[in-house]
């Protein structure tokens, strides 16, 4: 009885199944394609941007403090270092220094970065919709469709948090 339940089962599966059009033996593939997010901008999306790029600023600024405290205390651990022995690990000694002023550089580059962002944000005109981000999302392909439409541009638009459009 379990074995009769079953096979009707699996035919009233496949007849629903041709019913919307998929076959048996149709082969498909889900596979990644981007989805674009593009934002409305409003004064509200202004005013959080520019938050989320003070708090951004004000984290390298702290990272910035520590590296400088760091490297002057391999500074000071160098000059006293040399005192006591001549010239061993001067090397290390140099290339630390130099790996804290490279980090040193890259933050403050970025720091530059955040702020000509932050500043730029406020220049935006409202209702201007800007690519925001992209995320990924998974597509069935099957035989017989058009590999072009099902790539086209996917995009989300969002205004103020909430979802507005989503273009497939």
């Amino acid at each position: 009885m379990e074995k009769l339940e079953q096979t009707l089962k699996t035919i009233i599966d496949s007849i629903f199944k041709n019913k919307r059009g998929e076959s048996m033996d149709m082969k498909s593939i889900t596979v990644k394609r981007p989805v674009r997010i593009k934002t409305v901008v409003t004064d509200r999306f202004k005013q959080q941007v520019q938050e989320e790029l003070n708090k951004e600023i004000h984290l390298l600024d702290s990272q910035i403090m520590q590296l400088e405290v760091q490297s002057k205390q391999i500074h000071d651990q160098a000059s006293e270092f040399s005192s006591l022995y001549i010239d061993h690990n001067t090397e290390q000694i140099q290339q630390a220094l130099e790996d804290v002023a490279r980090k040193l550089q890259q933050m403050g580059e970025l720091k530059h970065e955040l702020v000509s962002q932050r500043d730029n944000i406020s220049h935006l005109a409202l209702n201007n919709v800007i690519i925001t981000g992209s995320l990924e999302n998974y597509v069935e392909l099957r035989q017989g469709e058009n590999i072009y439409e099902k790539f086209k541009e996917a995009e989300i638009l969002v205004k103020d948090g909430i979802i507005q459009e989503i273009s497939d």
